[in-house]
């Protein structure tokens, strides 16, 4: 069965997409991304959470507590004359 495409649109995407993945034909890349998209329904939510988790123990890591850093003292710094 022959892949027609209407939509001009859609019909560019894929094309795009076909060179990208350097697939035979377009038909070949259209399956590919349906089949990809229907085997990782949940791709998009685990970088997702993924994300989450980087952002905190990146958070974790970089902040300071509140006794290592004295506000008064570093703003005072900034009026000092030197």
């Amino acid at each position: 069965m022959a892949l027609f495409i209407k939509d001009q649109t859609v019909d560019a995407l894929a094309e795009r997409y076909q060179a990208a993945i350097k697939a035979k034909t377009k038909t070949e890349a259209v399956r590919q991304a349906l089949e990809r998209a229907l085997r990782d329904p949940d791709t998009k939510q685990d970088y997702v959470d993924r994300m989450v988790a980087w952002s905190k123990d990146f958070n974790a890591r970089t902040q300071q507590s509140e006794t290592e850093y004295d506000e008064k003292a570093f703003i005072d710094s900034l009026y000092e004359e030197n």
